[in-house]
């Protein structure tokens, strides 16, 4: 029995021998550095004498780190993923492949896991791909990973990007906010979505909620919005973009992309047409800016947009608060800007609104940006589920003030109400009417109710 025992403890301390110099082994060849060997022989192939073969074969193996203080990062991607920079390793295979139309977002300023995704502090190609427990945001798919644009480009178009803009927009005018908050705005009924990038959420679990709330989270308060799988797609690529990261300056300043397109927007929402013509076509208050930027330098048309009485003492313009970056893309615009583009602008731009009109589109725009449209419909219609509530679904304003006077209302939206209950035994509805006199000026609020009371059918006089 003893030497049975004796016998049985020999081979637990060779098994144990055996698992630490198994450790050791490993600890001391980790998978990193068998990418950088196989990686140096590639290169070595390419070099044209033995003794240079061997130089670059006797390259020291070393954890390669970019240190990225602005995005509170540091990324040693490029430990495994050498080729990165390296046009002549377009061919090869993966972790040794160059990236194509990486400037000007070279590793060494913005990383890899700022646009990809993944842990960067990892060494190995599990933890350094994220996904493992308790890492909030594993590699993203590489048909969103243009959705990373978003986090740093938060307005304007980002080229080669139209989903995002599509996105923004899709949640804009689509009631979105009425439900969920966003940087602070917003209705409290569903989660807050200004961190929506960074959880563990999918790109398809996404998507699939979108096309079908209830189909991937069953009871949900939100309504099936009937997206289409491009709008659906539109707003996953918005969504993987709020992350709410906080970026240094240099980041912050290139949260625009100037681009013409984006100039002309500017160029129609600050109505400059009024004052200004191009190519004659346009108002006369102001200078032709056909081919303005032959007659001025960039430097001269910035500091115009920025300080018009800098330049001209006395000039009418006003100066607009612009961004440098929303001045370089409305100066882009302006270079190439013909008579043809005045007359669409023209074209488009409708009948000037009187003050009384002015002040209903913005009641109506405040409708719309802060989510009433996404419980009460663009026309007021209503109709939306809500179970358990009496009449089970959120009811028409048509005929809001058959019910209400206007200063009673103008209390509802700042103060929120809770709909009447069907039956008290059952869950209480999951839509309400939340309380926004802390999230909309006076102001906003009295411009919504006035925009509802004019779609209010009028009552005959007797």
């Amino acid at each position: 029995m003893d030497r049975r025992l004796a016998q049985f403890f020999f081979a637990l301390s060779l098994i144990s021998l055996a698992l630490i110099l198994a450790a050791v082994w490993q600890a001391g060849n980790p998978s990193w550095k068998q990418y950088q060997r196989n990686y140096l022989r590639l290169e070595a192939q390419a070099e044209p004498n033995a003794a240079a073969k061997n130089a670059v074969l006797t390259t020291a193996l070393d954890i390669r780190q970019d240190l990225l203080p602005g995005l509170q990062r540091v990324d040693r991607c490029t430990t495994c993923h050498l080729g990165v920079e390296d046009p002549t390793m377009k061919n090869a295979a993966q972790p040794y492949t160059y990236h194509p139309n990486l400037a000007p977002h070279v590793p060494a300023r913005f990383g890899c896991t700022v646009c990809h995704g993944g842990q960067g502090l990892a060494t190995d190609k599990e933890n350094a791909h994220g996904n493992v427990p308790f890492w909030q945001e594993p590699l993203l798919p590489r048909g969103y990973i243009r959705a990373s644009c978003g986090r740093c480009h938060k307005e304007g178009d980002v080229p080669g990007v139209p989903e995002l803009t599509e996105g923004r927009r899709l949640f804009d005018t689509r009631g979105c906010r009425g439900c969920h908050k966003l940087n602070g705005a917003g209705g409290s009924i569903g989660p807050d979505l200004t961190a929506e990038g960074a959880s563990r959420r999918s790109p398809a679990w996404l998507e699939r909620h979108f096309l079908d709330p209830n189909a991937v989270s069953p009871n949900s308060a939100m309504p099936n919005l009937h997206f289409t799988k491009e709008q659906a797609r539109a707003l996953t690529f918005y969504m993987l973009s709020l992350t709410s990261e906080q970026m240094a300056t240099y980041y912050s300043s290139v949260r625009l992309i100037p681009s013409p397109a984006y100039g002309r927007q500017l160029f129609v929402e600050k109505n400059c047409i009024a004052c200004h013509s191009i190519g004659g076509v346009g108002a006369k208050n102001g200078p032709d800016l056909l081919a303005v930027n032959h007659k001025h330098s960039g430097e001269w048309l910035d500091e115009q947009l920025l300080n018009p009485q800098a330049v001209y003492p006395g000039s009418s313009m006003p100066g607009y608060d612009l961004e440098p970056n929303a001045r370089k893309a409305l100066i882009a615009f302006l270079g190439a800007a013909t008579a043809e583009d005045a007359q669409q602008v023209l074209a488009k731009r409708g009948k000037p609104l009187a003050p009384e009109e002015a002040a209903l589109e913005a009641g109506k725009q405040s409708f719309a940006r802060f989510g009433c449209v996404g419980c009460h419909g663009l026309n007021l219609q209503g109709g939306v589920p809500n179970p358990n509530s009496q009449g089970g679904e959120v009811p028409s304003l048509l005929h809001a003030s058959d019910d209400y006077t206007k200063e009673e209302v103008i209390k509802i939206i700042s103060n929120g109400k809770q709909p009447p209950v069907a039956d008290v035994r059952k869950p209480t509805p999951p839509l309400y009417m939340p309380a926004w006199k802390k999230i909309l000026s006076e102001e906003d609020i009295n411009r919504i109710a006035d925009y509802l009371w004019s779609l209010q059918p009028k009552k005959e006089a007797w």
